[in-house]
C-alpha cells in the first residue's frame, strides 16, 4: 500500500493565521510581545495614516484614511535575528523554538509558543519589510527581509511554494529609522537617547484596515493594559505615536496605584500549599480616629489594634485548606498543586467619600479615582509579564464579585466577614507563568485561558485571598459600627427622655392652672404638695417613656416581620434539603399503606401465609409504612414551620416549645438512632421573654440539621446524642446545645466564620461548595435580632454552643 503525504495550500495557511488574529489590534499586540520576547528595552509603534477628504450625500466633508498609502512601524532594540534564525525559525510556521527554549538570555519567559506570530503581519497589511541586526552580527551587518502576502491568495500554490526575499546588508538602525520616517522631528526626539546596537524594524505597508482615530485610540488603551505593570519592575517601555496626530499619545503608561484604601499581596506556594499575605491599610485617618474614637481599639489584639493600624502594613501566612475551607486529601492536593504557584496584588479604592457610616475615612478625590479605575481597574492576569485578555476588561467580572455582593449586601462594619467588595472598586494584578502554571493553558485563539479544573480552582484561591482583605476590613470597621450604634441608641434614649419630661411638665402645669382657676393661688409654699408634684412628674415621665418605646418597638416589629418570613422560608428550604435523601427514597411509594396491607392479607390464601414470598410481602409493606411516616413527619413540620402564629412576636415559653420540638423530630431521630436529651430547668421559673416562635424554631432546626450531618460523617459506630440544657443565669436565659458528632470542621481556623453567610465546609471532589452555608448564619441572625449572643464552646468531643437571651424575671 502506497504512503502519501498531506498537502497544505497557501490559502489554508493564511486562513489558519487569520483565525488567530481576528482583529488588527490583536495582531499589533502580538508583534509588541515579540519585541518583549527579544529582550527589547524599548518598543515603538508608529502610525503614518494619510487621509483624504470626501463628501457624504448631504454635502458634509470628512476625512477617511488612505489604506494603500498607510504605513505601520513596529520597532525595537531587542536581540534581533540572524539570517539563520530567519530561515530556520521565522520562516517555519508553527515552530516550537519558543516552547522548548522559553527563557530569554535576559531571563524573561517568552510569551509566544505556537509559532504563528508572523501571520500578524499578514493580518495588518499586504506588504512587509524588515531590517534586523542580531547580537551575533558584527560590523553592523544585518538582514533585510521582505514579503508580499498576496501570494497566499494564489489558490493553486502549496504553502511550501510561498517565498520571501532575504538579503544580507549593512544597517545602522537609528539612521534607518530616521530615513524611513522622513527625518521626522517627532521620531528623532523619541529615539535620541535610546541605544540601537541590535534590534528590528518592521514596516507594514498597504494596510488592510481603515485606521480612524477610534481604532488607533483603542490600540493605545489596549497597550496600557497589556504591557508589564510597574509593580513587576521589568525594563520594557512602549512608545506609541501617530504622525498625523502629533499631540496625541506618547509613552504608554501602565497601572501604578499609590492612592488606595487597601492593598493586599498574596503569594500562593503550590508546593507547601500555603499563602503568604501582606496587607496594607490606608483607609482610616488615624488622627481623626484618635479624636473621635480614642478607646475603640484599646482592648484589641494585633493586627487589629491601634498600633497595627498606624503601622499600616502587616504580614502573615495561612494554609490553603483554611482559606478554601476544604480538607486536604490526595485528590485535592493534586488539584491544588496543578494550579501552580502565583502572585496576586489586589487594590481596593472607594471612588466616593462616604459619610453615611460616619467612619473616620481619609478623604478621596473621587474624579481622580474614577478616572484611574476606568483606565486600569479590574483584576487582570499577566502570564510571563504580559496581559491575558479578557480578564479584567470593563464589564468582565470573571471572578463573579458582583454576584457575591448580591448574595451578601451588608455594610462593611455591620458584621465581621459579611461584607463583599464591588468589582468596580477593585484593581489587581495576578502573575502566572508558563513554567509554574502549565495547566493554565491559553485557548488556541489566545483569547483567554482554557476553563479546566486547574483554572476553576485557580479562581477559588483568588476569591479566598480577596476574602482575607474583606474579613480584615470588616474586622477593623466593626468596633466603629458598634460604637456608633450604641451612641445612636443612647441618643435615642435621651430624646425619648426629653420628650417624656416635656410632656410630663406640661400635664402637671396644665393641672396646676386648672386648680388655681378653681381654688385660687396658694399664699404659702407647700412642701408636701411640691413632693407630690415631683412624684407625679416622674410617674408621667415613666409612662410616656414606656409608651414611646412601645411605639418604636411596634414599628421595628413591623419592619422585622418581612425579615422573619424570609428567614423562615430560608430555614424551611434547609429543612427540605435535609430530608431530600429520604424523600427521594420514597417518592414513588403509595401513601395508603395500611389499606394496601389489609388488601394483601385478604387476597392471600391462609395456607400460603406461611410461605417466604408472603413474609417478604409483609416486610415490604412494613418498609413502605415506615417511609410513609417520614412523609407525614415532613409535611407536618413544613406546615407547622410556616404557620402564621409562629410569625408573630409574643410572650414565649420554652418548656412547651421543647416538648413540641421533641415530638416533631421523634420519627427521624428513631430512624437515625439519635438520642435527644432535654434538661429543662425552667419549668418552675417565672420569666418574661418575647420572641417570634419561627425564630426559635429556626435556631433549633438548623442546629439539629447540622448535628444530623455530623453524625453521617462519623467513621465508626457509636451512640449519637444531642443534649439541650436550658436554665436561667442571672438576667439571662442560657441554652447549651451539644452533640457528640465529628465536631466543627478544622478548616474553620476562626470559629466565628461559621456564622458568615455562604460559609460551608461541605465540598464535592473538586472542592465546590455543596452546602448552602446559610444554617449558622440564620441562627446568628435570629439571636442578634433578639439581643442575644452565641458562643462556640470547646468540648472534648463533638460540637457545642452557648446561647444567651436577656430576660425579665418576675
Amino acid at each position: 500500500m502506497a504512503r502519501i503525504n498531506f498537502k497544505v495550500s497557501a490559502r489554508a495557511g493564511k486562513l489558519f493565521g487569520r483565525e488567530n488574529f481576528s482583529n488588527p489590534e490583536g495582531a499589533i499586540i502580538e508583534l509588541v510581545k515579540n519585541s518583549y520576547d527579544a529582550d527589547a528595552k524599548n518598543c515603538f509603534v508608529f502610525f503614518d495614516i494619510p487621509t483624504r477628504k470626501i463628501k457624504d450625500s448631504d454635502g458634509k466633508v470628512f476625512e477617511i484614511p488612505v489604506k494603500e498609502k498607510s504605513v505601520l512601524y513596529i520597532i525595537d532594540n531587542g536581540e534581533g535575528m540572524s539570517d539563520e534564525v530567519i530561515k530556520n525559525h521565522w520562516m517555519q510556521i508553527g515552530t516550537g523554538n519558543k516552547e522548548n527554549d522559553y527563557v530569554s538570555d535576559d531571563n524573561r519567559t517568552k510569551t509566544g509558543a505556537k509559532g504563528i506570530g508572523r501571520f500578524a503581519l499578514d493580518r495588518l497589511g499586504f506588504e512587509t519589510e524588515m531590517w534586523t541586526i542580531s547580537k551575533h552580527d558584527k560590523n553592523m551587518i544585518g538582514s533585510y527581509w521582505t514579503m508580499d502576502w498576496n501570494q497566499f491568495d494564489e489558490s493553486e500554490k502549496a504553502i511550501s511554494q510561498i517565498e520571501a526575499e532575504l538579503e544580507t546588508i549593512e544597517i545602522e538602525l537609528k539612521s534607518k529609522i530616521k530615513k524611513l520616517t522622513n527625518n521626522s522631528r517627532l521620531v528623532e526626539d523619541i529615539i535620541e537617547n535610546i541605544e540601537f546596537k541590535t534590534g528590528t524594524i518592521i514596516k507594514i505597508s498597504n494596510l488592510k484596515d481603515d485606521w480612524f482615530n477610534v481604532e488607533t485610540s483603542s490600540v493605545f488603551k489596549s497597550l496600557e493594559a497589556l504591557i508589564p505593570p510597574k509593580e513587576l519592575n521589568i525594563p520594557f517601555e512602549v512608545y506609541f505615536k501617530h504622525f498625523q496626530q502629533i499631540k496625541e499619545f506618547g509613552k504608554v503608561e501602565t497601572a501604578f496605584f499609590n492612592d488606595f484604601d487597601y492593598k493586599l499581596k498574596a503569594s500562593y506556594n503550590a508546593e507547601s500549599l500555603k499563602v503568604d499575605f501582606e496587607i496594607t491599610r490606608n483607609e482610616i485617618d488615624v488622627k481623626s480616629l484618635r479624636k473621635k474614637y480614642p478607646d475603640v481599639y484599646k482592648t484589641k489584639s494585633p493586627p487589629y489594634d491601634l498600633k497595627s493600624l498606624e503601622d499600616k502594613t502587616f504580614t502573615y501566612s495561612k494554609s490553603i485548606d483554611k482559606i478554601l475551607k476544604w480538607k486536604i486529601t490526595d485528590s485535592s492536593k493534586k488539584l491544588l498543586k496543578d494550579v501552580g504557584s502565583f502572585d496576586l496584588t489586589f487594590y481596593y479604592l472607594k471612588y466616593s467619600n462616604s459619610f453615611k457610616e460616619d467612619y473616620p475615612y481619609k478623604p478621596v478625590i473621587a474624579s481622580e479615582r474614577k478616572s484611574t479605575l476606568d483606565r486600569f481597574g479590574g483584576v487582570k492576569i499577566y502570564r510571563d509579564s504580559f496581559r491575558v485578555r479578557p480578564y479584567g476588561d470593563p464589564n468582565n467580572d470573571w471572578l463573579k464579585l458582583g454576584a457575591r455582593v448580591a448574595q451578601s449586601p451588608a455594610g462593611a462594619g455591620q458584621r465581621i466577614g459579611d461584607w463583599r467588595v464591588r468589582p468596580e472598586q477593585t484593581a489587581g494584578i495576578i502573575t502566572i507563568s508558563r513554567k509554574n502554571n502549565p495547566f493554565l493553558i491559553d485557548k488556541s485563539d489566545r483569547g483567554s485561558l482554557q476553563e479546566n479544573d486547574a483554572f476553576e480552582k485557580f479562581k477559588d484561591i483568588i476569591i479566598g485571598c480577596i476574602h482575607e482583605f474583606e474579613f480584615d476590613r470588616t474586622k477593623m470597621l466593626n468596633p466603629l459600627y458598634l460604637k456608633n450604634k450604641n451612641e445612636e441608641e443612647v441618643k435615642k434614649e435621651k430624646e425619648i427622655q426629653k420628650r417624656a419630661v416635656i410632656l410630663a411638665n406640661r400635664i402637671v402645669e396644665e393641672r396646676k392652672k386648672v386648680e388655681i382657676a378653681i381654688y385660687g393661688k396658694r399664699n404659702k409654699p407647700d412642701l408636701f404638695q411640691e413632693k407630690k408634684e415631683e412624684e407625679e412628674k416622674r410617674s408621667y415621665e415613666q409612662a410616656f417613656k414606656e409608651t414611646f418605646k412601645a411605639i418604636d418597638d411596634e414599628k421595628a416589629e413591623k419592619e422585622n416581620q418581612e425579615i422573619v418570613q424570609v428567614r423562615s422560608l430560608a430555614s424551611l428550604g434547609l429543612v427540605v434539603s435535609s430530608f431530600a435523601h429520604e424523600l427521594k427514597e420514597i417518592k414513588d411509594n403509595a401513601l395508603e399503606i395500611k389499606e394496601l396491607e389489609e388488601i394483601f392479607k385478604t387476597i392471600v390464601l391462609e395456607n400460603n401465609k406461611v410461605s417466604d414470598e408472603y413474609k417478604d410481602g409483609i416486610d415490604i409493606i412494613e418498609l413502605l409504612k415506615e417511609n410513609s411516616d417520614k412523609i407525614i413527619h415532613w409535611v407536618d413540620y413544613a406546615l407547622t414551620a410556616i404557620r402564621k402564629d409562629k410569625r408573630t412576636r409574643g410572650k414565649f415559653e420554652f418548656s412547651p416549645f421543647l416538648k413540641s420540638l421533641e415530638q416533631s423530630w421523634n420519627r427521624i431521630f428513631r430512624k437515625k438512632d439519635i438520642n435527644l436529651n432535654i434538661i429543662d430547668n425552667l419549668s418552675q421559673s417565672i420569666y418574661d421573654f418575647r420572641a417570634f416562635e419561627m425564630d426559635i424554631s429556626t435556631i433549633f432546626t438548623n442546629l439539629i440539621n447540622n448535628s444530623i450531618d455530623s453524625f453521617n460523617n462519623l467513621n465508626e459506630i457509636q451512640e449519637r446524642n444531642i443534649d439541650i440544657v436550658i436554665s436561667i443565669k442571672g438576667e439571662y436565659l442560657e441554652i447549651i446545645y451539644s452533640d457528640n458528632g465529628v465536631g466543627l470542621d478544622k478548616v474553620f481556623e476562626d470559629k466565628d466564620e461559621i456564622f458568615l453567610p455562604f460559609k460551608t465546609a461541605k465540598r464535592d471532589r473538586m472542592g465546590k461548595e455543596i452546602g448552602t452555608g446559610l444554617g449558622m448564619y440564620l441562627v446568628k441572625s435570629v439571636i442578634d435580632d433578639n439581643n442575644g449572643t452565641i458562643d462556640i464552646l470547646n468540648p472534648e468531643i463533638g460540637f457545642s454552643v452557648s446561647i444567651l437571651f436577656p430576660i425579665r424575671k418576675k
